[in-house]
């Protein structure tokens, strides 16, 4: 009896997991089939969140895709730029690198970024990530925990190199200076926040980009 229970509160907490996402499906395999608006249809995709900060955000890579066939959720994982259902983007990590850095597998919410191409949010990575790194193990997991609450902004402008790695721009003061050009009052609204290492966080970038009309 305790066994047959046991079963049916890990199916019922694996219901709970995986969502279905309505509205029409559909997927490209790279960043210009997706510029083109050259698309391949699917049917119904569910979603399977691995972690709570999905719930919180749409940013990190924990979303998973499944289509129920295992072919296609094959190709979805290794081959898929984006998969779109309805409204909603969403960009396989898979090959994405920021400073020779990848981010892993997994799939995370994107918006399209007027003519700039695909914004995504995701923890920091690269050379500063590093730097945590060499705190040692206890100090490493320290730094990662903190990069997780202090989502960064991402920009995917270009397609893959020959090898299928997409190199991807974080959005840092350099690159809101030329997005926000001709609004002085969103330029002052931005480096209102002194402190660099603040001004790049999600929170404080999307806001601005949303007022400059680039969603």
């Amino acid at each position: 009896m305790k066994r047959i229970k046991m079963q049916w509160v890990v199916s019922a907490m694996m219901l709970l997991m995986v969502t279905p996402v309505c509205g029409q499906s559909r997927y490209c395999n790279s960043y210009e089939d997706f510029v083109g608006n050259r698309w391949e249809q699917l049917d119904t995709i569910y979603l399977v969140g691995h972690s709570k900060s999905r719930q919180l955000w749409w940013g990190g890579n924990d979303y998973s895709l499944t289509s129920g066939d295992d072919a296609i959720d094959k190709k979805l994982k290794k081959e898929a730029f984006v998969v779109m259902q309805g409204d909603s983007i969403f960009l396989n990590c898979h090959n994405l690198r920021y400073q020779k850095t990848v981010f892993g597998n997994g799939f995370t919410k994107a918006r399209r970024l007027g003519d700039l191409g695909l914004l995504f949010v995701n923890k920091i990575i690269g050379k500063e990530a590093m730097s945590g790194a060499m705190l040692g193990a206890i100090g490493g997991a320290i730094a990662a925990s903190k990069q997780m609450k202090q989502q960064v902004c991402y920009v995917i402008s270009n397609g893959a190199d020959r090898k299928g790695r997409i190199e991807v721009r974080l959005i840092d003061d350099e690159l809101m200076d030329q997005m926000i050009a001709n609004r002085a009052d969103l330029h002052d609204e931005y480096y209102a926040e002194k402190k660099a290492s603040k001004r790049r966080l999600a929170e404080h970038v999307i806001p601005i980009l949303e007022k400059a009309g680039l969603f």
